[in-house]
């Protein structure tokens, strides 16, 4: 199988047409991206998928993302690294426990964003955190493919803001509904005036 990025970017659109909210149809979109996908870039997305899953951040999985030669891949787990650690000690500042406990330190810096984190752990109500924090991965989604034509990186992006979909529909329906919709309209945007309604 040869790589088809456009034909898996143009079918989001498509596929959105039959989602349903309860974070089934959104699975399924994740599944048949990945069954587009073959070899090194099938491995790609399966790190995007497994930085969606708790128990899998460690400190080895990071280095494996940092170090994968790709760029979106890079970048957007170094952020999520960083957030991770600036949550630990807002955590750790909050509980009064040594400042470094919980963080992950594998010796690089790179992808690391500056001073954009400042007041995501000052808001106020557990909700509203969690949707500070999504909409910084969101947004480092988003800026990490801005030059990015139809390739792996922007397919990667799709993939890493469906897994963002798929959890808030657990939290709040509506809002998982809203960002589905705000993905879906950054498709269109890639294709500029092509008439999705007719794709099959």
């Amino acid at each position: 199988m040869s790589n088809n990025y456009t034909y898996i970017i143009s079918s989001i659109p498509a596929l959105s047409r039959d989602f349903k909210p309860d974070g089934g149809s959104c699975r399924t979109m994740l599944e048949w991206i990945r069954t587009q996908l073959e070899g090194d870039d099938a491995a790609k997305m399966d790190i995007v998928t497994d930085g969606f899953v708790p128990e899998r951040l460690i400190g080895e999985f990071y280095r494996r993302a940092l170090d994968s030669g790709n760029r979106f891949l890079a970048a957007f787990f170094g952020a999520d690294l960083a957030l991770r650690n600036a949550k630990a000690e807002y955590l750790n500042a909050s509980l009064g426990r040594p400042a470094g406990t919980d963080t992950i330190d594998i010796g690089v810096s790179r992808g690391l964003p500056d001073g954009k984190l400042a007041g995501i752990f000052a808001t106020e109500g557990l909700l509203e955190r969690e949707r500070a924090i999504d909409a910084f991965l969101w947004d480092t989604a988003e800026e990490s493919i801005v030059f990015e034509g139809f390739t792996l990186d922007r397919v990667l992006a799709i993939v890493a803001r469906l897994c963002i979909v798929e959890r808030w529909l657990a939290l709040d329906r509506e809002q998982g509904q809203r960002m589905l919709q705000s993905l879906v309209g950054s498709v269109r945007g890639t294709y500029g005036n092509i008439e999705f309604n007719s794709l099959k």
